[in-house]
């Protein structure tokens, strides 16, 4: 247990013995594995779930334990040496990245685990380089050593291609009778030794790597290795300051399945990954990371307490909302379990009732909130259907809970059409929502075929213009020049009218409402990759009214667009296939036919390996025929590459919800409730 002392009321906890860390990987890598050997060999548990037989203690959900993947994001807690370390094991599948995008701006630090077979694979890339953005501290962990096919020098030479070269590898592996070897290098017996002593030149060769590297951001290990004074124990000690501010990533090796390497990854949390900063004293800033819902306690708000503190019934401002709200009760994961407690604090993870708040609500202050980062991108769009029709109402107010879950779902219900639709990232996410439907709310569903989502850019830059002054009572003159963007860029908004112009509150009223309006272009796609700048206007002081710079602002930018004409640009993958050699032509083939590209193939112990990008339009199907042409050897992955140019043929046209604004005089009647 934790040692704290008292300070009047507080119970203040010593932060150099906590750990927050996430466990990040591709799907298969062994996640859920290694974090159920972590809970077994600290002592934590007596038992060790197993993922095949559906006992691990993250993965709770029916949909979990049939298909043995994580589907939720899990917090867990585990004591090692004292130091209670608080973990969450996140989903590895591609369909629920969202689960890991809003666990990565929480996180103190992380482990990322990838296969010794498969290597670095395209999700692993999407979330360590966040991890890299935030600056979080990192541990590597290579699991799978015993598979068939298992390469511990070709994945280290993988992760300095694909993640980064400074890596740090804390053991020495060698392979002896068909098994590879693992030796800790750093051994604290080994700690005075100087490397001049080291007779194995294979040991040597890995230590003088690793000095390399660390010289890259401390010069003086260089000066000690020169002038010989260098020990293992001032290359650890280094190690372990870099590692803490997140400029070097230290390796490890094991077999999560046998729990071969588990201790040395939890010593590594302990020395690798700092604790977090005491801010306790500070004013409360604490950031909404996650909603679930309970049946008795209703919207649970998981949070991560950055600095301050809270207790039961403090009524703390929402930031986002602008709202002052009561907390009704506090739970922390003690002992795998949630516990009631009356107050939590800097670095802590709680579960609060009594918030009406959402998904990256901020709480408190934003002082100390981090830059949250954007990994997953819905690619497909589907209309979903209650099989019962006197349930649809229930249907559209269970979504509307899970949306409180997932924002990414955008779920948008077309009432006079009684048409629902989501946003997906794959097909096994729509397993999981036609299983929850049916497990928590016993609702039975079904779907229709899945499409791509397009998106659309401005060919050019233009103007666009609106001045909407009839039918009284209404004033909103706005004037707009929209500009293209580099892919990716996403909207940016720009005001050079001045407030004697346009008040403050009307322009405010214009950027709310920007994401709303390009939600949907000529085409009926989302608009994206340009620049919105509010170049002139003018407001009334008898006439203007709130409502009247949306509407104006949606007819002048999409008159606008319509004028300048947008490009249509659809997704692509990226992705790597294995397939026997016999049938590598074949899939050259396929991929040439889908609009594909790729790298030459890697041929090897007659497997054949190709990496490339291609439209998702033209790959839904492929992972199922490539499981029927490879006699189910093939394996691919994918991960989203981005949005590409396509032509008007090639894309998709979809209706537009609501009326247009190009449409005038009808979106005016719209707006007005006149129609």
């Amino acid at each position: 247990m934790l040692k704290k002392f008292t300070n009047g009321d507080m119970n203040m906890t010593i932060k150099n013995k906590i750990r927050n860390i996430g466990i990040v990987a591709h799907v298969d890598a062994g996640k859920t594995t290694l974090t159920e050997q972590l809970l077994y060999q600290s002592g934590s548990s007596r038992i060790l779930g197993s993922v095949d037989k559906g006992t691990t203690h993250t993965d709770s959900l029916d949909i979990e334990k049939q298909r043995g993947i994580s589907v939720k994001a899990a917090e867990i807690d585990l004591t090692y040496k004292e130091t209670n370390i608080h973990l969450i094991d996140t989903p590895g599948h591609i369909d629920f990245s969202s689960e890991v995008e809003r666990s990565i701006g929480v996180l103190d630090g992380a482990i990322v685990v990838l296969s010794c077979v498969e290597g670095v694979q395209p999700q692993t890339e999407v979330y360590f380089n966040a991890l890299k953005r935030l600056n979080t501290p990192s541990i590597f962990f290579i699991n799978k050593l015993d598979r068939i096919g298992a390469s511990p020098y070709k994945t280290i030479v993988d992760m300095k291609k694909l993640l980064t070269n400074n890596l740090v590898p804390m053991q020495l592996v060698y392979e002896k009778n068909n098994e590879f070897i693992v030796y800790n290098i750093f051994d604290e017996k080994n700690r005075e030794k100087n490397i001049l002593e080291i007779k194995n030149e294979t040991y040597k060769q890995l230590l003088e790597d690793i000095i390399d590297t660390l010289g890259n951001f401390n010069v003086e290990i260089l000066n000690q290795f020169f002038e010989g004074t260098l020990t293992l124990g001032n290359i650890k000690d280094e190690i372990i300051t870099q590692s803490n501010v997140g400029i070097i990533y230290p390796v490890f090796y094991g077999t999560a399945l046998k729990g071969e390497g588990t201790r040395d990854l939890l010593d590594a949390i302990i020395d690798y990954i700092p604790g977090p900063e005491d801010l306790d004293n500070c004013e409360l800033s604490a950031l909404v990371y996650k909603i679930s819902h309970n049946k008795t306690l209703g919207k649970i708000a998981h949070i991560k307490i950055f600095s301050g503190s809270i207790s039961t019934r403090d009524d703390i401002l929402n930031v986002t909302t602008g709202e002052n709200e009561k907390i009704t009760m506090i739970k922390k994961v003690i002992n795998q379990k949630p516990i009631d407690v009356k107050y939590a604090y800097s670095s802590d993870l709680v579960m609060v009732s009594g918030l009406n708040c959402s998904t990256y609500d901020i709480l408190g202050s934003k002082t100390h909130i981090p830059s949250l980062q954007t990994i997953t991108t819905p690619l497909l769009t589907l209309r979903i259907y209650s099989k019962i029709q006197e349930d649809y109402i229930a249907l559209v107010e269970a979504l509307t809970l899970l949306q409180e879950e997932d924002p990414l779902l955008n779920m948008q219900w077309i009432k006079e059409k009684k048409e629902i639709h989501l946003r997906i990232m794959g097909k096994i996410q729509i397993e999981y929502i036609e299983a929850i439907l049916m497990e928590r709310f016993n609702l039975r569903v079904s779907f229709g075929p899945p499409s791509v989502i397009y998106k659309e850019t401005p060919i050019s830059s233009g103007y666009g213009e609106s001045r909407y002054t009839m039918p009284k009572p209404c004033w909103a003159i706005v004037e707009f020049l929209i500009e293209p963007l580099p892919m990716g860029t996403g909207i940016v908004y720009e005001s050079k009218v001045r407030t004697e112009k346009v008040k403050i509150k009307y322009q405010r009223e214009i950027e709310d409402n920007l994401d709303k309006i390009l939600s949907q272009g000529i085409y009926g796609w989302p608009v994206t990759d340009l620049k919105i700048t509010f170049t002139c206007g003018e407001d009334h002081v008898m006439h203007s009214r709130s409502g009247d710079f949306a509407t104006s602002t949606a007819m002048g930018i999409m008159r606008g667009l319509n004028e300048i004409g947008t490009t249509l640009l659809e997704p692509i993958i990226k992705f790597r296939i294995t397939v026997p050699e016999n049938v590598g032509g074949r899939v050259l083939n396929d991929i040439i036919k889908m609009r594909g590209s790729f790298e030459s193939p890697f041929i090897h112990n007659n497997t054949f390996t190709i990496e490339g990008k291609m439209p998702v339009s033209t790959s839904l199907e492929y992972p199922g025929d490539l499981v029927k042409i490879s006699s189910g050897k093939g394996i691919m992955t994918t991960g989203f590459a981005g949005y590409e140019p396509c032509s008007l043929e090639l894309g998709s046209i979809r209706e537009r919800v609501g009326v247009n604004p190009i449409d005038r005089a009808k979106y005016i009647l719209y707006v007005r409730n006149a129609l």
